[in-house]
Order: C-alpha cells, then structure tokens, then sequence
C-alpha cells in the first residue's frame, strides 16, 4: 500500500506508477441530505457534468428526504439533476416507497449486508460506452444494528462470476469507524478501483490512490447545510445533547454545500489513476 499522502480540496493526487489510457471517470457525491441537498445537486450537478465529463454520476441519497430515507420525487428529483446510480446505509429504510424503488430501478442499492432478502440490491453494474462498471454499497457493523459481516459479504461479491468480470469495481462503505474504512481498504487494495467512505457527514482529508490502484478517502463528506450538525438543525441538537430528551430532529436551513470526489480509472485495467475532491457552495 502507497504511503499515507493527503489530497487538499481541489488538488489532484495521482499514482505515477500507471501510464494514462482510456478513462472512467466517476462523479461520486457525499450524503445528499434533506432538501436543500437535493436543492444544490439540482442546482449544480448541470454545470459539474458539463466541466467535469463524468462517465457515471454515483451519490448517496439515504437521507435526501427529511434527512431520512428518500421518497420517489426525491429520486425523481435527482435523477432529472443527473445522478445515474443511487446508494444508500443504514437509514435507506426510512421511507416504505423506496423497497418498490429498488424493484423498478437496479440503479438504487441499498448495502447488500443489511437483509439477505436485500443483497442483490447491493450492487448494479452500469453500462457506458467505455464498458461495464460495477457500483456495490455495502455497510459497518460498528454502531449499525442487525448487519452482516461486510467483509464477508464484499468476498461473496466478489465471487459472482457477474461481477468478476467487470474490470472497473467502486464501492460506497457507509461505515461508522474510520478503522473499520481502513481495514475494508486493505481487504480490497488492489482488488477493486476505489474505495469510498459515506456516514459521517465529515469529508476526510486522506484521499489518496495505492500503488496498488485502488482509490480511497475515508469519509466523501455531505452534500447539506454546512453550518447544520450533521445536516440537521443546531438549536434541536443542542437541546437533545444539553437535556438528554431526544426532541425529533429537523433538517437545517440555509446554504448548502455539495461535497464530491472524481476519481479517474484506466478501463482496460480498473486500477485509479487519481482522485479529486470537490467542494462546491455555489
């Protein structure tokens, strides 16, 4: 594995070692959360594709509806922004729309260790021009309730000859502890093309690509109010933790960021080439 090396928002961090071929290029967007996340994808996703080409557009949209789940029209609603492929964690649950959802669009995952009813939801392979990708979603046991072993569950999709034909692999661990990121990444180094982090809300500054090819950051952040906790309303928060009565939480208002990454991956390989972040508030 590449020593630990640090890609600052907008710095692109590549591996020297691969010579630049043919390329996929993912847009991959951190937690969209609440409406005024789906109101900046809206509003900027547009203007990202057209300066960015991206060859698929991934984002995690387990709380795009009130911070909790995500309802038909907000699928609709980002689907028409352009997001091709949508991920999710341990609140994809949270609204009852979203299990007919998952039958109508294989483009919707949920992480395919929460259910064994559910695992072939846990990953879709996507067709461009360039050839397949394969997009798995997969979720943390530390402070997650009733999940199955992801490590387990990523060897068992890795084992379908479906997906072990596929060169370029991504993978969204929505994961609690950043050792258990960790760990997922050694497990998978060199075995698949990026490893991406979602459930904090808090991008990480660790993006980095491993002399083995495989693309990661610990945590893309949150596309939501930034200056929310979490995405949610401060003053409910601060109630919560200053009293220890659990007030039901409501979405923050006001500007929103919407924090991505690109990652670049050689089609004929599926090794990364680089990875990016992005944050953009306008």
């Amino acid at each position: 594995m590449a020593p630990y090396t640090l890609a600052l928002e907008g710095q692109r961090f590549c591996c020297p070692r691969l010579p630049q071929r043919l390329l996929v290029r993912l847009l991959f967007i951190g937690d969209v959360f609440g409406r005024p996340g789906r109101t900046i994808v809206r509003r900027l996703l547009p203007q990202l594709k057209a300066e960015q080409q991206p060859t698929v557009v991934v984002a995690n949209a387990e709380n795009a509806t009130h911070g909790t789940g995500m309802t038909r029209s907000a699928f609709e609603e980002l689907t028409a922004a352009g997001v091709d492929i949508f991920t999710g964690g341990n609140h994809t649950l949270g609204k009852p729309e979203i299990l007919d959802l998952m039958q109508e669009h294989p483009t919707v995952l949920c992480p395919g260790n929460v259910s064994p009813a559910l695992r072939r939801h846990g990953f879709v392979i996507w067709q461009t021009p360039d050839g397949p990708i394969a997009v798995v979603n997969v979720m943390g046991q530390y402070c997650m309730n009733g999940v199955d072993n992801p490590f387990r569950y990523m060897e068992e999709v890795l084992g379908d000859p479906e997906i072990g034909a596929v060169r370029v692999k991504v993978v969204d661990f929505h994961a609690e502890a950043t050792a258990e990121k960790a760990v997922m990444l050694r497990l998978l180094d060199g075995r698949i093309s990026a490893v991406l982090g979602t459930h904090t809300h808090v991008p990480t500054a660790d993006a980095r690509v491993t002399a083995a090819g495989t693309a990661f950051i610990t945590d893309v952040g949150m596309t939501g109010v930034r200056s929310s906790i979490i995405g949610l309303d401060p003053e409910v928060m601060m109630r919560r933790f200053e009293t220890g009565i659990m007030y039901a939480p409501r979405v923050a208002e006001g500007d929103a960021t919407l924090m991505a990454v690109v990652v670049d991956i050689d089609a004929s390989t599926g090794s990364s080439t680089s990875i990016t972040l992005l944050q953009r508030d306008h």
